[in-house]
């Protein structure tokens, strides 16, 4: 490359820098003042207008993409581009801005790029013997062209001095900011806060302040919840109301400065607002927390087999009255609920659940018993408990009447009327008799030891299905062979089921 024609593209490399470096500052002074000018529109409307959530979130995003965009179209591209990075302007569009600014090179720095241009391109073409050589001659016009523009300094074409007239669109936002900074800075760092936390609510100010006493916002589900409110300030209004769905309602007034306000069987997640005078307060939420309750349950029966009574169900029914060795099991379903205990005397028991909200326990019952039952979840355990009572029939002894009647005519016929009762029924019934002293007619004498002779037993029919009945008996002693000196024990036994 011809080295005059070098120099003449290190010049127009550096108009070109400058060019860059021109935009960049014409550009920062440009983006600081609409950034200066945006912020102190949207301070300002935010501190006067006091907006929502959804207001002030979209003028956040807002701030941010314009400001976004213009920084980098104006500041960040031509940066990029002063440090050759992506496309820049050409030489030729070069030539054509120093020629606009330079009156006595006009169109000559363009014909000289357009004459090297002619020049690479006729080095690929072969010459006919003869004929001159074209190229030395667009190389001495390049020549001739480059020693007029060579005095001239291109770069001067850009004069960055020429920007302090683009300050004033800077300097005057700024001043006005600084002057609010001095005057009133609330103007400025309230709005700015709240403009940042864009998606916090902040109560408007007032002359007085909305106080919560309650030590939390929560509920348990299906109950009341009272809400308690406190004015504070010098200015406090005479009513006080809530908002809740759309809805006022006015608080009920306690005091000057105190009010209440009932929540009536809560049954889900409510959110609120309180209002006087204008200003209202952020949003409160007052939480749900779940009711662990005993929707219902059954209480199985199964008695002991020699009863013969058949097994039963009960339906929400916990006063028992049972006999004693029922095995009771009891089944509840529940709703919201963790944990099940039942408390007894002398345990409470914590149940697991048997299936989703289905709790089960059993037991034999041999004494009364008394049982509570309690309901639980990871929030809250059940004010309520129910009390129920168990009451255990026991299992009495058989009791039998007898009347022993002698025959008029012979003191050894017996005749015997009875009755036998017993809470659950009979197995057996009989008679016995045994000799506890027995005179032996023969030459053997008294028998050495008569305690040792086994009783007789006779079986008497009874009913085994009925609670008692009555017998009739007749006892022969003729039979026995009795004589003078002997002595007989005899008595009835009856056994239950």
């Amino acid at each position: 490359m011809n080295t005059h024609y070098s120099v003449l593209i290190s010049k127009l490399d550096e108009f070109i820098r400058k060019y860059y470096k021109n935009q960049v500052v014409r550009g920062f002074l440009y983006a600081a003042g609409v950034f200066l000018l945006f912020y102190l529109s949207v301070t300002v409307l935010e501190y006067y207008a006091h907006f929502d959530t959804a207001i002030r979130t979209f003028l956040f995003y807002s701030f941010l993409v314009v400001n976004g965009y213009i920084i980098t179209r104006l500041v960040v591209i031509p940066l990029l581009k002063l440090y050759r990075l992506g496309e820049v302007i050409s030489y030729e569009q070069a030539a054509e801005i120093i020629g606009q600014h330079f009156d006595t090179i006009q169109d000559k720095l363009l014909n000289v790029l357009q004459l090297q241009k002619e020049a690479g391109s006729a080095q690929n073409i072969i010459l006919n013997p003869g004929i001159p050589n074209s190229n030395s001659l667009i190389n001495a016009a390049i020549d001739q062209k480059i020693q007029e523009l060579k005095p001239i300094p291109f770069a001067s074409a850009i004069n960055l001095g020429e920007n302090k007239k683009y300050l004033k669109y800077t300097l005057v936002p700024l001043i006005i900011l600084l002057f609010i900074l001095f005057a009133a800075p609330g103007i400025i760092t309230d709005s700015t806060n709240r403009l940042v936390k864009h998606r916090t609510y902040f109560e408007k100010e007032a002359p007085f302040r909305f106080m919560i006493e309650n030590k939390n916002l929560s509920s348990v589900q299906q109950e009341d919840f009272e809400l308690q409110v406190k004015l504070a300030g010098n200015e406090v209004p005479a009513a006080v109301f809530i908002s809740i769905d759309g809805s006022e309602y006015k608080l009920d007034k306690e005091n000057t400065v105190e009010f209440r306000y009932l929540f009536k069987n809560v049954q889900k997640t409510v959110h609120f607002r309180l209002t006087a005078e204008g200003f209202q307060s952020k949003e409160y939420e007052l939480k749900i927390l779940p009711n662990p309750i005993l929707l219902n349950f059954s209480v199985q029966l199964d008695y002991p087999a020699y009863l013969g009574r058949q097994n039963e169900t009960l339906k929400n029914t916990g006063d028992l009255l049972i006999p004693i060795g029922t095995k009771v099991t009891w089944k509840f379903n529940t709703q919201n609920t963790d944990i099940l205990r039942m408390g007894f005397a002398d345990t409470t028991l914590a149940l697991s659940a048997s299936a989703y909200n289905t709790y089960q326990y059993s037991s034999r019952i041999m004494n009364d018993r008394r049982y509570t039952i309690t309901t639980a979840n990871e929030f809250i355990h059940s004010k309520d408990s129910v009390l129920y009572s168990i009451h255990v029939v026991p299992d009495e002894y058989p009791v039998i009447d007898v009347d022993d009647k002698k025959d008029s005519l012979s003191q050894k016929l017996h005749y015997f009327r009875g009755q036998v009762k017993d809470d659950y029924g009979f197995t057996n019934l009989t008679f016995n008799y045994r000799f506890i002293n027995k005179t032996d007619t023969g030459a053997k004498g008294e028998i050495p030891n008569p305690k040792s002779l086994l009783p007789t037993s006779v079986s008497i029919p009874v009913s085994k299905t009925k609670n008692q009945d009555q017998f009739f008996y007749t006892w022969d002693m003729n039979t026995l062979n009795i004589v003078s000196g002997d002595a007989i024990e005899y008595y009835f036994e009856v056994w239950d089921n």
